[in-house]
């Protein structure tokens, strides 16, 4: 059981404080149910009596009574009545036991999406370096599997493996009180199978999860990559390979569901096994030192009844217990969350103003796990709506510059101006409102032009006007006019429908619909052919009218031509050497 305290103290550590309430609420709730189980088994009792006792009314008191205060004549009708009375206890019992289950689920599947969404905002925190640097399958995985995990299987199994428990103990209190030799009879059969099951299936528990979470996110590239790869995959005749990669990838995680269902089904064959050899040892104990085959029936019903709740208490134990070893890694994931129950701090959000330029002085950068400095003591003021190119070859640091100037990397040493205002964390939220960012790649959702363009916005809320003022900037508006539903058009997923240089344009447009006033380019030419990118350039050129500012990343001069400076990024012996020419 080590398993369920360290669950219960990382569920505690992790859990909001706002949580604590409901959770207390849900373990009251636990009792309640453990006690409408009681409730329920207890009531099979008398009838059992009666049925397999005579002269009932004259033995018992409540016999007495309820034949007395409902006018009954014989002991048929008190049969009749106590099972009527069964019936209608079994029914209000598990009425209240779904409703106390609705709770608990509620409860626990709400941690799912709060926790979801904490992790989503714990890795926005943690910034750009995170994602670029962590696989995007990995980062799937753990906020839909591992939080997924942590509500069903660590909280939720918690939560059931305590009501188990506690059931379980009223039910072993009662047999005691009841009848000594039935408790011992269980205990001889039941707890030795159950304990050796227990320890044989934890530690392999622990091993399916580690494997399933290895294998999940691996099968999930494969597969991302084969579809999105699908023409190189049939130009190159990789399919197969792809195929073979999955086919795997699938055979290791079948193979684990394999032994995770026969774990989570073996309980209830063992447990019955057990039982069925405590009926043979009631049996041959009944028939040679009980007074009666009365008395022995009477044994056998009492230990059924008993059976009857504890096996299925049993299994569920198991599977709640081998569902906590399975998603034991999870704590590794969400851990980050314990500290101070990842209470975001309020930061008060600062206006920037953007009139006169962008400032870095004495900068000096490197990446985490890498000595060698890409920056040092670098500075570099670039005006507003001052058009400027960077230009070198790959790896020089030139995307790494326009990151810091971005906000996204921040220099080890020295600081970033706005105007004569550092750039922090407080001002972040002001200055991505003035800034554009147009990329070798423009990322495009699932869905129409106009969505695209006001990236981000609901269909209901985007400004038509705007929309097709920055269409027409872009050089897009005659196109989308020849579409037959204009600006609805839809454009496939990460848009296939589009050319490469319509999609840039729509990147373009994207930016200049926010109001963008510092616009960077990151290579947005460099897949282009010839022609495109003449195109293209002569459209960025049409934006440096003095308001905009441009920050534009090329291998070519000539996508630089209209550039009012040009910046070399030279690999240098210590770090990276910026040549300025105009």
């Amino acid at each position: 059981m080590k398993i369920l305290f360290k669950t219960i103290r990382f569920v505690l550590d992790v859990l909001p404080k706002k949580y604590h309430l409901k959770l207390s609420l849900v373990a009251f709730l636990l009792l309640v149910n453990s006690l409408l189980e009681i409730l329920g088994l207890g009531a099979i009792i008398p009838v059992f009596s009666v049925l397999l006792e005579d002269n009932v009314v004259e033995k018992y008191g409540w016999a007495s009574w309820m034949y007395n205060n409902f006018g009954l004549t014989d002991e048929r009708q008190l049969i009749v009545t106590l099972a009527i009375g069964l019936l209608v206890v079994i029914i209000i019992k598990n009425i209240l036991s779904l409703w106390i289950l609705k709770i608990n689920s509620t409860f626990s599947l709400g941690l799912y999406k709060d926790f979801t969404l904490r992790l989503h905002k714990l890795y926005y925190k943690t910034g750009f370096s995170f994602f670029k640097t962590t696989n995007s399958n990995l980062v799937v995985r753990n906020l839909r599997t591992a939080t997924n995990q942590f509500a069903n299987l660590q909280v939720l199994g918690s939560l059931n493996l305590l009501n188990e428990i506690i059931v379980l103990i009223f039910i072993v209190v009662s047999i005691a009180l009841y009848n000594l030799q039935i408790l011992a009879i269980l205990c001889l059969t039941v707890i030795p199978p159950f304990f050796f099951f227990y320890r044989w299936v934890s530690l392999r528990s622990v091993k399916l999860g580690e494997i399933s979470n290895r294998i999940t996110p691996i099968v999930g590239k494969n597969m991302f990559q084969s579809i999105f790869g699908y023409v190189d995959v049939v130009i190159t005749g990789s399919e197969k390979v792809f195929r073979k990669r999955i086919k795997k990838n699938l055979d290791e995680l079948v193979e684990v569901d394999i032994k995770t269902n026969i774990y989570n089904l073996a309980p209830t064959r063992i447990i019955e096994t057990s039982l069925m050899l405590a009926i043979a040892v009631i049996v041959s104990f009944g028939i040679y030192y009980l007074p009666s085959k009365t008395e022995l029936l009477k044994l056998l019903g009492l230990f059924a009844v008993a059976g009857y709740r504890i096996m299925p208490s049993i299994n569920r134990m198991m599977i709640a217990i081998n569902g906590l070893n399975r998603s034991r890694w999870v704590f590794e994931i969400l851990s980050p969350l314990e500290e101070e129950g990842f209470e975001e701090k309020k930061i008060k959000e600062i206006d920037l103003a953007f009139e006169k330029q962008l400032k870095l002085e004495n900068i000096s950068f490197s990446y985490e796990g890498n000595d060698d400095p890409i920056f040092k003591d670098y500075s570099l003021t670039i005006k507003k709506g001052e058009v400027v190119g960077l230009i070198g070859p790959s790896g020089a640091g030139k995307t790494t510059l326009m990151n810091i100037l971005l906000g996204f990397l921040k220099p080890i040493t020295g600081s970033y101006f706005v105007d004569d205002t550092p750039l922090d964390e407080a001002h972040l939220k002001s200055f991505y409102k003035k800034v554009g960012y147009v990329q070798q790649q423009v990322y495009l959702i699932d869905g129409s032009i106009a969505e695209n363009v006001a990236f981000g916005c609901k269909p209901k809320d985007i400004d038509q006007e705007k929309l097709k003022e920055v269409l027409d900037k872009a050089s897009l508006w005659n196109m989308i006019e020849s579409l037959p539903d204009g600006v609805n058009e839809m454009i496939g997923e990460n848009g296939t429908k589009l050319s490469g240089g319509q999609r840039q344009r729509v990147g373009i447009a994207r930016a200049l619909y926010f109001d963008a006033e510092i616009l960077f380019f990151d290579e947005a030419t460099s897949s282009l052919d010839s022609q495109t990118e003449k195109e293209i350039t002569e459209a960025i050129n049409a934006l440096s009218d003095g308001n905009l500012t441009l920050i534009i990343i090329a291998h070519r001069t000539s996508t630089l031509k209209h550039c009012d400076r040009i910046i070399e990024v030279n690999l240098a012996k210590n770090a990276t050497q910026l040549q300025e020419t105009s």
